[in-house]
């Protein structure tokens, strides 16, 4: 057991990867570098220049170049320096690899696995976007959006190793947070993807990234005031949701919180709020409550991750209006 921060984790997850199969290779800008964030660092060195190959300032070409390759047998990780770069792919992720199964009747498949850091930031509107549910809405993609760096480094080996295209979002706000990893990591399919992080019995809460991370410190705070107990659900996996174990909670607590640092309006949250609605609809003591960003666009500086984003009190007052 090893206590790693996040960024440690992708980098333990790629590793794993590109010595598991050398089919694997890495598509970047500054990959050799071992990209803007260093989780790749060496690996041009110790893999060969044939794996890891620096891309130009060219998003739309190098998300459709590693299409090819993927149905040439390789299984491609490309990397963007911001998951907001991810419109520049676009036609490659949304009508060109998610629909190569449909399209050739089941014949190829399109194993391409695209990094997509997200999350508050002071670098302005077009740098911190959450479009996660922007391509949840495509049939033929998976998203994958771990929070922890146990559950990081293990669904990464998973999201190369599938055989669909996958969207691995991670917070680049939490690249510095600490979490215990096994040395026998196990890695899991992409199918079962909601974790319980935490019994309860009072209300259940349902977050990914830093909503989660900071409500969970909410909800301790809001344990030790009250003397009720919150059950903690991680949605590891956006699409598919793995709703069995959530609609499990929701029916032992009747209450749900559910968080994001998306802007609330059309958000994952929104559409599992739905689901929860119409599965669960008899189970509920509240209607689900939920807390996201503004609708509104991220400011230079200090002003975005101040005044657009959910704070812990936020959660913490969630809590409690459930409570009454």
């Amino acid at each position: 057991m090893a206590t790693i921060p996040l960024i440690r984790a992708i980098n333990a997850g790629l590793t794993k990867s590109f010595d598991e199969d050398e089919k694997v290779i890495l598509l970047g800008l500054a990959a050799s570098a071992g990209s803007a964030y260093g989780y790749f660092l060496g690996f041009d060195k110790k893999y060969g220049k044939d794996r890891v190959l620096d891309m130009p300032l060219a998003e739309t070409m190098y998300t459709t170049f590693a299409i090819g390759a993927a149905m040439a047998g390789f299984r491609p990780i490309v990397e963007f320096m911001f998951g907001d770069f991810a419109t520049y792919g676009c036609e490659g992720i949304a009508n060109i690899a998610a629909k190569q199964r449909y399209n050739t009747g089941g014949q190829f498949s399109c194993p391409v696995t695209y990094l997509l850091p997200i999350g508050k930031g002071k670098s302005g509107c077009t740098h911190t976007q959450n479009n996660e549910a922007w391509f949840a809405n495509v049939p033929g993609l998976k998203v994958c959006a771990p929070t922890y760096p146990a559950e990081v480094q293990a669904y990464l080996q998973a999201s190369v190793r599938d055989d669909d295209p996958v969207l691995f979002y991670f917070d680049k706000s939490q690249l510095g947070l600490m979490g215990e990893v096994p040395d026998d990591l196990p890695v899991p399919t992409l199918e079962k993807g909601t974790l319980k992080m935490k019994e309860g019995k009072d209300i259940t809460l349902i977050g990914y990234h830093s909503a989660l991370v900071n409500a969970t410190a909410a909800a301790e705070e809001f344990e030790k005031e009250t003397g009720l107990s919150v059950e903690i659900l991680n949605t590891v996996m956006l699409v598919p949701f793995d709703t069995a174990a959530i609609y499990e909670s929701v029916k032992k607590t009747g209450k749900v919180l559910l968080v994001t640092e998306a802007p609330e309006r059309n958000s994952m949250m929104q559409c599992l709020s739905a689901l929860i609605a119409e599965n669960c609809l008899e189970s509920l003591k509240k209607p689900v409550k939920r807390v996201g960003a503004h609708n509104a666009p991220s400011a230079f500086g200090d002003t975005g991750p101040k005044f657009l984003y959910p704070s812990k009190e936020d959660y913490l007052a969630a809590l409690k209006e459930l409570a009454k």
